[in-house]
């Protein structure tokens, strides 16, 4: 990023705070001023029961697809805690590099990461267009979409859906942002998921609601972008990929233009 676009703007940033590690240094390393305000708590599930049925019999399928950094996370530990191998049979699809990146951290091979990081771009994806008579695991939370259960039913596939995880909704004050807010020390907001999104916008309430029409928005992918929309608000800035370094090149783009209007 060029030097100084994002000297001081002080950036919210919504993820859960184990998965903000990166983005937040990535901020800290353009000059930013990150806010770090989760909007979103990540929990175990419930039960383990659909987890542990699926991990010990990981041998039957033909693709595991995990949906999230999160998916991995649960899933592959809940594995280690069950002292269970990873079998050689099935192939691992990861949604996007973040994903990836956490499969390859627990020492998995990825064979399928799409070129476009979305549920879209996996389903794009050559090696899954002839599913028929296929199985199946798809790892992921709850909330989540139904399209890739969807659309892999539909080419033949039988598709076993796995809940890792929850989300819930924090019960963090926001008072200490409302307050930044007030102090005009609030430039941007970072939001990476539809529910992220419709979470902070219910935490910060009416006072919120409304400062938010005149706050820079920046929008992980165009699914979260039409959850902004779909309140009323203005059009955020959508990353042009799915991921910290997407984040980042919006940052940039909205940093040159507010830097331009300045001129």
């Amino acid at each position: 990023m060029k030097s100084g676009l994002l000297q001081n703007k002080g950036v919210v940033v919504t993820r859960p705070k184990e998965q903000a590690g990166d983005l937040i240094d990535a901020l800290k390393a353009a000059g930013a001023r990150p806010i770090l305000f989760p909007a979103v708590q990540i929990e175990a599930p419930e039960n383990w029961q659909s987890l542990d049925d699926a991990l010990r019999r990981l041998e039957i399928f033909d693709w595991v697809i995990f949906t999230s950094r999160n998916a991995v996370a649960f899933a592959l530990s809940r594995l280690q805690s069950l002292n269970l191998p990873w079998p050689q049979g099935p192939r691992v699809a990861a949604v996007g590099r973040e994903t990836a990146k956490a499969l390859r951290e627990f020492g998995l091979q990825v064979d399928l990461v799409p070129k476009k990081f979305s549920s879209e771009g996996l389903l794009d994806s050559v090696e899954l267009a002839e599913m028929q008579q296929r199985h199946v695991a798809l790892f992921v939370g709850d909330q989540g979409r139904e399209l890739l259960e969807k659309v892999l039913g539909e080419r033949g596939a039988q598709v076993d859906k796995v809940l890792c995880y929850r989300r819930t909704l924090p019960g963090a004050n926001p008072t200490p942002l409302l307050h930044a807010w007030a102090r005009g020390e609030l430039d941007a907001v970072i939001l990476t998921s539809p529910e992220i999104f419709k979470n902070f916008y219910q935490m910060v309430g009416g006072l919120g609601q409304r400062w938010l029409k005149n706050t820079s928005l920046m929008a992980i992918s165009p699914l979260t972008a039409e959850a902004i929309t779909a309140v009323g608000l203005p059009e955020p800035w959508v990353a042009p990929e799915a991921s910290t370094e997407g984040l980042m090149k919006a940052l940039e783009s909205w940093a040159k233009s507010r830097s331009s209007a300045d001129e």
